[in-house]
């Protein structure tokens, strides 16, 4: 864990951290953002000790940082910085292997674990020869990542690791860092100004203004709770609105159109037709749902039109619950380029998530009951 007790910090009269307290859970995502000044990269690089606070204490797993040697306090904290910092006259190999081998690792052991770490990213050993020039801006970010892990340090720092990225390579990244973090439960303290970064990675995010934490809280907390007003400022009224919308009930739209697995295409197809949908949910001989047709399904498909619709369901269609996340429903129809997303109780099709429906139920929330489909 990471606790920070009145931490001030100043450059002469100047002061930019005034009196933290902050406490930083073993194996949580916390991200520390707000606007430019306010501080937040200055707390991240007094925990390993690249400043020294000018009042107050920090510990790490339980020991005060100023009675611990600086270079092994650093062995035992990656850290992961916007520029990256890869040596360019060095291979990816050299790169992820610094610390190992000024720790004394045998080349054995170095180099099983840089294989290690490149397949936890999803690249190829082949990229262990290759300089950091031949390689894209996401995957020398990615390198630094691995660089940052290779030792398996409990506490990983990272300052806007992402920014200097395009949104579609940032966005990989992110649920990168998500899935990594769930698989090696390492605490990481990660330094953003980008708020829907900070909501879609973070278990806690610390909001911060001149030098203070104007609040700490969870996603959903932030978005529902605001402390204050440039809280929800900062978060902004759109955000906040999904925020607002607990579950899939609120967002979700109960007509449905159904038809049975015996249905042949023809008369699914007229049944959209009639009821001016792009789909028809399939249900089995008992009623429960078996999956979806549209009619992009049946154009991509050679069939008859006395072919019955059974064969031609997807099956595979993420379903979601009523009482489930309305934040996450939205998140699957977003990663999986959807347009409709079932809810299902038990084997039941109850409604239909749509984005229609996703955007009327936000703006109804923003304009309060104003906007009407």
């Amino acid at each position: 864990m990471v606790r920070f007790e009145n931490v001030h910090m100043s450059y002469g009269e100047h002061a930019v951290l005034k009196g933290i307290d902050l406490h930083i859970e073993p194996g949580q995502l916390a991200v520390l953002i707000g606007p430019s000044g306010c501080g937040k990269t200055t707390t991240l690089q007094l925990i390993n000790r690249l400043i020294t606070p000018t009042e107050g204490k920090i510990f790490v797993n339980g020991r005060d940082i100023s009675t611990v040697d600086p270079v092994e306090l650093r062995r035992g904290i990656g850290y992961v910085i916007q520029e990256i910092g890869l040596f360019p006259h060095m291979t990816v190999k050299q790169n992820i292997e610094i610390v190992p081998k000024l720790l004394g690792w045998d080349e054995q052991k170095r180099s099983a674990r840089s294989k290690e770490l490149l397949k936890l990213v999803g690249m190829e050993e082949r990229y262990l020869d290759v300089y950091p020039a031949k390689l894209s801006g996401g995957q020398q970010q990615r390198i630094g990542l691995l660089r940052a892990l290779a030792v398996e340090p409990p506490i990983v720092l990272m300052d806007e690791p992402f920014g200097a990225l395009d949104p579609i390579t940032r966005e990989s990244l992110q649920d990168e860092i998500m899935t990594l973090n769930k698989k090696l439960h390492k605490t990481v303290i990660f330094v953003t100004h980008d708020m829907d970064e900070a909501l879609k990675i973070a278990d806690v995010i610390i909001l911060m203004k001149d030098g203070n934490i104007v609040q700490a809280a969870t996603p959903k907390e932030l978005l529902s709770h605001p402390a204050n007003e440039f809280v929800e400022s900062f978060i902004g009224k759109q955000r906040q609105a999904v925020g607002k919308l607990d579950t899939v009930r609120e967002v979700m739209s109960a007509r449905v159109v159904c038809a049975p697995d015996d249905t042949s295409v023809v008369e699914a197809v007229d049944l959209m037709r009639r009821q001016r949908v792009p789909s028809v949910f399939v249900l089995n001989k008992e009623g429960g749902f078996d999956g979806q047709i549209s009619i992009k399904d049946i154009q991509s498909f050679s069939c008859t039109g006395d072919e019955m619709i059974s064969r031609l369901a997807n099956k595979q269609i993420p379903t979601v619950h009523p009482e489930g996340s309305a934040s996450e429903a939205f998140k699957i129809m977003m990663q999986e380029n959807i347009d409709e997303l079932p809810v299902v109780d038990g084997d039941r099709v109850v409604g239909i998530v749509t984005r229609r429906s996703m955007v009327t139920s936000l703006a109804k929330v923003v304009w309060q009951g104003e906007a009407h489909e």
